[in-house]
C-alpha cells in the first residue's frame, strides 16, 4: 500500500465507531461524492467463530439507494491477530484495491457529511427518533417499521421507514424509505445509530445497526439507508 492510500485510509478511520466486545463490526464513513449523488462506507472486525479479521466495503448510489456496480467487496483474511493489534488493517487491504471505483465516483474522503443523530454506546435506542436540525432549525421525525418473524428455519425480518421534516416555517416534508418486501435471513432488530445529511443539504442518510445471529453468536453489521427530501 502506497503512503497515500494509507493516509486516506487513517484518515478515514477517525469517524469509525469504536468497536465493542465481541463480533460487532467497527463502522467506517468513507464520505460522500461532492454532488452528494454517491456515499461511501465500510466496516471491520472480528469473526466471533474463526478468529479471522474481516473487511467489508460498500459504495452507494445515494438516488436510487442501491449499490453501485461492483460496490460491494468482503473478505475475511487468514492473519491471525496478536494481543495488542485491531482488525483495522483488513480495512486498509480491502480499500486499497477498491479506489479505482472510488475515485471513478468522486468520493471525497473529506466531506462526511453532517451529522445528525447520534445513538451513544449503552444508550437504549427509542422506539422513535424525534430531534432537530440546528443549522436549519428543522425538527425532524423518524419512525423504524420493523417486522421480524421466527420460524423453524430461524429468524427473517424487514423494515421500512418514515421520515417527517417541519422546517422553520411550518412546512411538513414527509418521506418513506426501506422496503418491507426485502427479508434478511438472521437478523433480529434494527437500530438506527446515526443520521447525517449529505453535502446537498437534501439527501439524509441513516446508520443502520443490524442485531444479527451468524452460525449460533450473535453479532453486529451496518447498513444505511439514503433518503432524499422532497
Amino acid at each position: 500500500m502506497t503512503k497515500r492510500i494509507l493516509a486516506v485510509a487513517l484518515a478515514a478511520l477517525a469517524f469509525a465507531v469504536p468497536a465493542l466486545a465481541g463480533d460487532v463490526a467497527a463502522f467506517v464513513n468513507l464520505g460522500f461524492s461532492p454532488d452528494s449523488a454517491y456515499f461511501m462506507f465500510g466496516q471491520y472486525g472480528v469473526e466471533a467463530g474463526s478468529g479471522k479479521p474481516y473487511a467489508e466495503l460498500y459504495l452507494v448510489d445515494t438516488k436510487k439507494n442501491d449499490f453501485v456496480p461492483k460496490g460491494v467487496s468482503r473478505r475475511a483474511f487468514d492473519s491471525r491477530l496478536e494481543p495488542g493489534q485491531d482488525s483495522s488493517g483488513a480495512l486498509y487491504s480491502l480499500f486499497a484495491e477498491a479506489v479505482p471505483l472510488a475515485k471513478t465516483c468522486k468520493i471525497d474522503h473529506l466531506r462526511p457529511g453532517r451529522l445528525l443523530y447520534v445513538l451513544l454506546d449503552g444508550e437504549e435506542p427509542p422506539a422513535s427518533l424525534s430531534f432537530r436540525d440546528f443549522k436549519t432549525e428543522a425538527g425532524i421525525d423518524i419512525a423504524l417499521n420493523k417486522s421480524v418473524v421466527e420460524g423453524k428455519d430461524g429468524v427473517v425480518s424487514s423494515f421500512g421507514v418514515a421520515i417527517t421534516a417541519t422546517a422553520k416555517d411550518g412546512g411538513v416534508r414527509r418521506v418513506t424509505g426501506g422496503n418491507p418486501d426485502v427479508k434478511r435471513p438472521g437478523v433480529r432488530d434494527y437500530v438506527v445509530r446515526r443520521v447525517i445529511v449529505a453535502p446537498d443539504e437534501k439527501t439524509l442518510v441513516l446508520i443502520i445497526e443490524k442485531r444479527m445471529t451468524q452460525k449460533g453468536d450473535p453479532s453486529v453489521r451496518y447498513m444505511i439507508e439514503s433518503i432524499r427530501l422532497p
